[in-house]
């Protein structure tokens, strides 16, 4: 399974499906959690390229096929993550912070927050 690589858009917003939907899954319910005016063929070619790359597995019962998603949303969201610090940051958490700080995107809680995490983690080294 290669999940190392980024899912090109059209097929993570079939996964965010798949992970907003009662597992196993079907085509046509897949389909009603997208807000794309897509074809059931497209869709269904972007779930062979899912199983293809490992991200679900296809379970037929008869001419009926259902999805499972063989990641979960949070850890891919996670490796995507890595990948972006790694990748934009070069591992650099001062670069992250700087960028988020000067676009704004943290409020007075998110920094409260980062630090007691900040303290937490100091304490377990103590």
């Amino acid at each position: 399974m290669n999940k190392e690589k980024k899912l090109p858009d059209t097929e993570l917003e079939v996964m965010t499906a798949i992970w907003h939907c009662e597992i196993p899954v079907k085509t046509a319910e897949i389909a009603r959690h997208i807000d794309r005016d897509w074809t059931m063929s497209t869709i269904q070619a972007l779930l062979a390229r899912l199983e293809e790359k490992g991200y679900v597995k296809v379970m037929k019962e008869g001419r009926l096929k259902t999805y499972v998603p063989l990641i979960s949303e949070e850890e891919y969201r996670d490796q995507e993550t890595v990948r972006f610090f790694e990748r934009f940051h070069r591992k650099s958490v001062r670069s992250l912070f700087m960028t988020l700080v000067k676009n704004e995107s943290l409020t007075e809680a998110d920094l409260q927050e980062l630090e007691a995490m900040i303290q937490k983690e100091e304490n377990r080294y103590d």
